[in-house]
């Protein structure tokens, strides 16, 4: 059984993952054909008590054909864990991600690094992140217009990110 049907999910911060079962919510959002995962979305889908954990799950119960996301994204996301809710709470994540066999994750190198550098050139003065430039790179190449995120850093360009604040 994949993670999103298992609902993995901490206890707060610093708890031990723990697996629950129970029914997962539709997501209320217009399924878009494709979409790109930010961070944030990965930690309020395992992080119970993330004020946007209630709509992540409805979002990865019924995930689009097409998912993206990349490696630095992974990365920043594994350290998120590691560094916050500890060694166990990111090893969780590296194994749901595991078990997301419709995520395509996307490879860096270093042309897509060269069109990092370019981003973060013209978008000087927005204080973006380089993983966040990075994800507008591939937000541009892959022409995804949907982004599941918690903020709204990758909205600069255009994209919709989801979930909205409540």
């Amino acid at each position: 059984m994949d993670a999103s049907r298992r609902g993995l999910g901490f206890r707060g911060r610093g708890g031990e993952p723990e697996r629950r079962r129970g029914r997962l919510r539709p997501s209320a959002t217009v399924k878009a054909d494709a979409v790109f995962l930010d961070s944030g979305i990965f930690i309020a889908f395992l992080d119970r008590s993330d004020r946007f954990h209630s709509a992540a799950v409805g979002l990865f119960s019924s995930p689009p054909r097409r998912c993206h996301t990349s490696l630095a994204v992974v990365s920043e996301t594994y350290g998120w864990f590691l560094h916050r809710l500890g060694e166990e709470a990111a090893r969780a994540f590296h194994l749901a991600l595991a078990e997301f066999s419709w995520l395509t994750l996307q490879a860096l190198d270093t042309e897509h690094h060269a069109a990092v550098l370019r981003k973060l050139e013209l978008l000087r003065g927005h204080k973006l992140t380089y993983v966040d430039a990075s994800s507008l790179v591939f937000l541009a190449r892959l022409r995804v217009r949907e982004v599941w995120g918690t903020d709204r850093d990758l909205s600069i360009e255009g994209a919709r990110v989801v979930p909205t604040r409540g």
